[in-house]
């Protein structure tokens, strides 16, 4: 069991949403998809890592707004943490985090 799996809800998400979303990540061959994906940008996630912003590997689920939400996990995404703050803060028009061999590093766009 992994951290994000000790608890019924999370943030106004159940378990299973949560799941369901970490299943939309990247699958990279050759590492567990269980415990490592990228997101869209190319960056590491840890599954055991949601809502840790203390990680490199940190992930949130990023909604896609409401005009969406008919699409239900379809509008959700799971992103790096701070590639979710650049998306929902900053636009996503300067910098994202990506893949930089085993580790995460900023890049400009």
């Amino acid at each position: 069991m992994t951290r994000a799996d000790e608890f019924d809800t999370y943030e106004g998400y159940d378990a299973e949403v949560v799941r369901g979303v970490w299943a939309l990540g990247q699958i990279v061959p050759g590492n567990d998809p269980e415990i490592w994906r990228k997101d869209e940008f190319g960056a590491w996630m840890h599954r055991a890592e949601y809502r840790n912003r203390h990680s490199e590997f940190g992930w949130e689920i990023a909604d896609y707004g409401y005009t969406r939400r008919s699409l239900g996990i379809a509008s959700l995404r799971p992103m790096q943490w701070q590639n979710h703050l650049d998306f929902m803060v900053a636009a996503r028009n300067q910098a994202v985090i990506t893949a930089d061999g085993l580790r995460n590093a900023r890049r400009l766009l």
